[in-house]
C-alpha cells in the first residue's frame, strides 16, 4: 500500500541534498541538505494535524505508534521516520526523518562527491578483498550508512546485514535483517543480538551490523573471534581517539569485563574508518587499525 504524505512535507523531503528533517512540533522545522540544520517552512497547522498524522503513519507502514508507546521508528519511501507523540516524554510531538539513496551507492561514486580520496578509494579496495574486519565509526549524520552500503556494493557475496530498522539498501545475493519490536502483549520481539546468532546459522560469507549499540557487540566479537572474517559494522564515535573507550563501553554492556573486552576486540577488528563533516561535506578524514592494546595507529596513504 502505497503511504500518502501531506503535500508540504512530500515536498520537503523532495529537495535535492537532502539528508535530514525534522520537525519540533508543529511550528519548528528544520532541514539539511548539506549545510546543517535550517529554519524553513512548517508542512503542519497545528499540533493536532502532526500528531493525527504519525499515528495513521505508524499504522499504515505496521508500526504501533500510540498512547502506550508514544515513540516509534519505521520506513517510508525509503526515508528512517523516527517519531516521538510526547504523551509524558514531551510537551509536542517530535519527528526526525533521515532520508537514504534510494539507488545502490558504489566506492567510485562517493570519490566523485569528495568523501573519498582516490588513494582512500584503492585502499578500501584491498582492505574488502584481504576480508578485514572494519568498522565505521563517526558522529550522527557524517555518511556511515552511506560508506557501509558502499562497501557492501562492491561485493558479490552471501552478506547478511542485521539493522535495528532496514536503512542499508543492498542487492542479491546480500540479504537483510532487521529487528523486531514486540506486540502489545509483550510477545513476538526479535533483538539484534538474536539476529547476529541467528545470521551465523544462515551461512553468511560476511556478517554486516548496521549499528551496533548494545548486547550484539559481544556476539559479534565471539563470531569475528570464531573465524568470521570481513565482518563490518558502524558505531558512533566522535575521533580515533575516542575510539577504544566506545569499545570497551560496548564490551560492559555485552557482560564482559574490562580486560576481556581489550583482548576480544583486538584479535577482532583490523581497520577504523573515521568519518567527519568538513565544511558541510562528509569525508572519511582518518583510517586506523586497532592493535592487540587497544590502541588506533593512523594509516597514513
Amino acid at each position: 500500500m502505497e503511504i500518502q504524505l501531506p503535500k508540504l512535507l512530500a515536498e520537503l523531503m523532495a529537495q535535492p541534498g537532502l539528508t535530514d528533517l525534522a520537525l519540533n512540533g508543529h511550528s519548528h522545522t528544520y532541514i539539511d541538505v548539506g549545510e546543517g540544520l535550517q529554519r524553513t517552512t512548517n508542512p503542519f497547522d497545528s499540533e493536532d494535524e502532526l500528531f493525527g498524522f504519525l499515528i495513521e503513519l505508524g499504522f499504515q507502514s505496521g508500526s504501533r505508534i500510540d498512547m502506550a508507546k508514544p515513540i516509534a521508528d519505521f520506513m517510508v519511501e525509503g526515508c528512517r521516520f523516527h517519531a516521538v507523540l510526547g504523551q509524558g516524554v514531551s510537551p509536542k510531538p517530535l519527528v526526525s526523518i533521515r532520508r537514504h539513496p534510494n539507488q545502490i551507492i558504489r566506492l567510485d561514486h562517493l570519490v566523485e562527491v569528495g568523501m573519498l580520496s582516490s588513494s582512500q578509494l584503492e585502499f578500501l579496495g584491498d582492505a574488502l578483498n584481504q576480508r578485514q574486519n572494519i568498522v565505521v565509526a563517526g558522529a550522527t549524520s557524517c555518511g556511515k550508512t552511506t560508506l557501509l552500503g558502499a562497501l557492501i556494493a562492491e561485493l558479490d557475496e552471501r552478506v547478511i546485514c542485521i539493522e535495528q530498522i532496514p536503512e542499508l539498501l543492498v542487492s542479491e545475493p546480500a540479504i537483510s535483517l532487521h529487528e523486531r519490536s514486540a506486540n502489545q502483549e509483550g510477545a513476538g520481539a526479535v533483538s539484534m543480538q538474536q539476529l547476529v546468532i541467528e545470521a551465523l546459522r544462515m551461512r553468511p560469507d560476511r556478517i554486516v551490523v548496521g549499528e551496533v549499540r548494545g548486547s550484539e557487540f559481544g556476539v559479534l566479537l565471539q563470531a569475528m573471534n570464531n573465524g568470521h572474517t570481513g565482518t563490518m559494522a558502524t558505531l558512533h564515535s566522535k575521533n580515533l581517539a575516542d575510539l577504544p573507550n566506545r569499545l570497551i563501553l560496548l564490551g560492559l554492556l555485552s557482560g564482559f569485563d574490562r580486560e576481556l573486552t581489550v583482548s576480544m576486540v583486538g584479535q577482532s577488528f583490523d581497520l577504523v574508518l573515521q568519518l567527519q563533516r568538513v565544511d558541510g561535506i562528509r569525508k572519511l578524514t582518518h583510517i586506523g587499525k586497532l592493535t592487540s592494546e587497544l590502541a588506533v595507529i593512523e594509516v597514513a596513504l
